[in-house]
């Protein structure tokens, strides 16, 4: 797959995940459209998992990723307790938890 095809197939798949997340969460943000660590253009996988990210404070973010761990969208920082509700409603929708380390663009 060339870079051209690559980045429009994965932005199909961030918007996608970026679009639920969005009925949960709110406003977020997409992230990555290729994955991480790869040597040629791969676009992120179509595997929804999700994960909640620490923040400061009370604070955390939920994040959509695929199986690798490469982040699709991700939320604003809200109220951890906020976060977990989120959380419980992705589940509710069959998005499963995410046991490993995510991949964020930073």
């Amino acid at each position: 797959m060339d870079y051209f095809e690559a980045v429009q197939e994965g932005r199909r798949r961030v918007n996608k995940a970026a679009s639920v997340l969005q009925d949960v969460t709110g406003p977020c943000h997409t992230m990555l459209f290729l994955k991480l660590g790869i040597f040629d253009w791969t676009p992120v996988g179509e595997e929804m998992l999700q994960k909640t990210i620490p923040g400061k404070g009370s604070t955390a973010a939920l994040v959509v990723c695929d199986s690798d761990g490469n982040a699709k969208a991700m939320s604003e920082w809200l109220p951890a307790e906020r976060v977990n509700e989120c959380s419980k409603l992705l589940e509710a929708r069959g998005i499963t938890a995410f046991h490993g380390e995510v991949k964020l663009p930073i």
